[in-house]
């Protein structure tokens, strides 16, 4: 496996669009910020002000009915969609968060995606998506999580404890400073950590893990592929056949602090590697 995970850049032309409707809010003092909607695929920007900026594209619907509804309390802020009559996927919002913002954002959609191409450095950030894909450049934050059901994920730098989940869609995270779980039925999943100072978990049923840990880092690995076959190459790391040709590799690499990598599959290979 080639340690440099292609970069998927995400374009999207905005200088001649001319929004439905626009919502612009003060999130000075808000510390958890929820934006969530139905068929629009979510573009996150870097705002040009010290305020949060929701622009609809929903096809021309014109009454408040459609428009976004807002609730706030003392800490958290609730960014909901209008009412809808149909799903219509051309829909999508372009959300603009000041740079300033470092509480914790949630973002959803069920039938849209969620794309970013800038870098962003908050106290958490979550985004789900159920028919959509997960497209983003660069995070910052103790705790991320990306879930999806049959769309991929793809994250090209993180820092923090990385948490991605998918039914049938591939997991993609490059440049990882920190750790990870990664969870899914079906989908591939490939992850490169430049740091690493918390646990590893990878775990698919019918696919391949592409795994790539830094070499001066202290690791205790357990691995197992029921029917597939395991490449590891990593010193202190030894391969054992079970009954049923089932394939396991543990050992300690390095020393002290360890940091546990744990990968499971059914009907793929594991592939691990050091850069």
């Amino acid at each position: 496996m080639s340690n440099q995970i292609k970069e998927e850049a995400v374009q999207h032309d905005i200088s001649v669009e001319t929004p439905d409707h626009v919502t612009v809010l003060d999130v000075s003092q808000v510390k958890t910020l929820q934006i969530g909607y139905q068929s629009e695929t979510l573009y996150l920007y870097k705002a040009k002000d010290d305020k949060l900026t929701i622009e609809e594209y929903i096809g021309g619907l014109s009454g408040s009915e459609f428009f976004a509804k807002v609730s706030s309390n003392r800490i958290k802020t609730t960014v909901r969609y209008g009412r809808r009559e149909s799903v219509d996927r051309d829909f999508h919002v372009n959300i603009y968060l000041p740079e300033s913002y470092q509480g914790e954002l949630q973002l959803s959609t069920q039938y849209g995606s969620i794309i970013s191409n800038d870098d962003w450095t908050l106290e958490r950030f979550a985004a789900e998506t159920s028919e959509g894909s997960i497209q983003l450049r660069g995070l910052n934050a103790p705790r991320i999580r990306l879930a999806t059901s049959v769309a991929p994920v793809y994250l090209a730098r993180a820092e923090g404890f990385v948490d991605l989940h998918s039914v049938s869609g591939r997991l993609t995270a490059q440049n990882i400073s920190g750790g990870g779980r990664f969870a899914t039925s079906s989908g591939e999943i490939r992850a490169v950590f430049n740091q690493l100072n918390n646990i590893v978990e990878c775990e698919t049923l019918n696919s391949n893990i592409y795994l790539s840990l830094p070499k001066e880092t202290g690791m205790i690995i357990d691995g197992a592929s029921k029917r597939g076959d395991i490449d590891c190459s990593i010193e202190g790391i030894s391969l054992r056949v079970k009954p049923g040709n089932v394939k396991v590799i543990s050992g300690q690499h390095g020393t002290k602090p360890f940091q546990n990598i744990r990968l499971s599959t059914i009907n793929g290979n594991i592939f691990l590697t050091q850069k």
